[in-house]
């Protein structure tokens, strides 16, 4: 709640500087205004960064601006928003992530804001899982001017869509796998056990992220991971885990990569093969993610 407020107030704040700025914008010509909606592109693999101005930013312009990207790969692609502003210091706003038609397949205007407190910073940190040779739209509304930075990487989209087709988790061996936007399939694995033990299923995601609502933030894309008995229902009936957060690591109060032990299994699991499923937290998510048992 607190985050929101403080959101508003730098809001408020950024509208008497930019009132200078947009002074002076009304008088440029034309073809220097129209700049906001030039053609702004990602590269199909590695890093780039693109760059909004302050005179080209949304609120200044009232025109939003899309970036396009086409994969070279299957993977996932991670935004690094930054302050490129002269007015502010900070970098915020709302993104959407969109299909070639421009319409959303993440949440609509997405929140990032590059000020708030170190407990939520990495809300300017986005990762999408995207599909090789599809074309997407990232639409930007800034309050000021920003950097982009994109990261591509490249991960394989396995066959294991389905629990006969599950993909065996060998212990202590990290499994790295992608959720894809727009997509409903879900991952599956499984664990064999040879005699009765107790195990740890350690897991981190990138994915995306919060929406502002109000003076409120949620977190409520993501990934889930569950758990699940030999008929592919979940133990205890619950989920293990609801990875909402937007960032590197596992939770929003982690920093480090989380182990899990869930409470109905904590005794430790009897013989036999066990399921792990992986699937988006809603139709707006997508990211990557990484697990390992042991």
């Amino acid at each position: 709640m607190r985050e929101g407020k403080k959101l508003f107030n730098r809001i408020a704040s950024f509208i008497l500087a930019i009132v200078m700025v947009v002074s002076v914008f009304a008088i440029t010509p034309p073809q220097e205004v129209e700049a906001a909606t030039k053609a702004l592109s990602f590269k199909a693999k590695g890093k780039t960064t693109v760059t909004i101005s302050d005179k080209n930013c949304w609120y200044v312009t009232k025109k939003v601006n899309y970036i396009k990207f086409v994969p070279g790969v299957t993977g996932y692609i991670t935004l690094n928003i930054k302050n490129n502003s002269s007015i502010q210091g900070g970098a915020y706003g709302s993104l959407t992530f969109c299909n070639s038609k421009k319409q959303p397949i993440g949440r609509k205007d997405e929140y990032f804001d590059s000020g708030v407190s170190s407990s939520q910073s990495y809300q300017r940190i986005k990762t999408y899982g995207v599909t090789k040779g599809k074309t997407y739209y990232f639409k930007v509304k800034s309050y000021g001017g920003i950097k982009v930075t994109a990261e591509v990487k490249s991960v394989k989209k396995g066959s294991n869509t389905s629990k006969t087709k599950a993909k065996t988790l060998s212990k202590n061996k990290d499994v790295t796998g992608v959720i894809l936007a727009n997509d409903k399939k879900v991952d599956w694995y499984k664990i064999k056990l040879t005699k009765k033990q107790k195990i740890n299923l350690t897991y981190k995601v990138k994915t995306n992220g919060a929406r502002l609502s109000g003076s409120s933030i949620y977190y409520d894309n993501g990934i889930k991971i569950t758990l699940c008995k030999s008929n592919g229902k979940a133990i205890g009936g619950s989920t293990l885990a609801s990875l909402k957060y937007p960032s590197d690591t596992i939770t929003y109060y982690t920093k480090v990569t989380n182990t899990f032990t869930g409470q109905s299994w904590q005794e430790g699991l009897n013989k036999g093969t066990y399921y792990v499923r992986v699937e988006r937290y809603n139709a707006s998510s997508s990211g990557s993610y990484t697990i390992k048992w042991k």
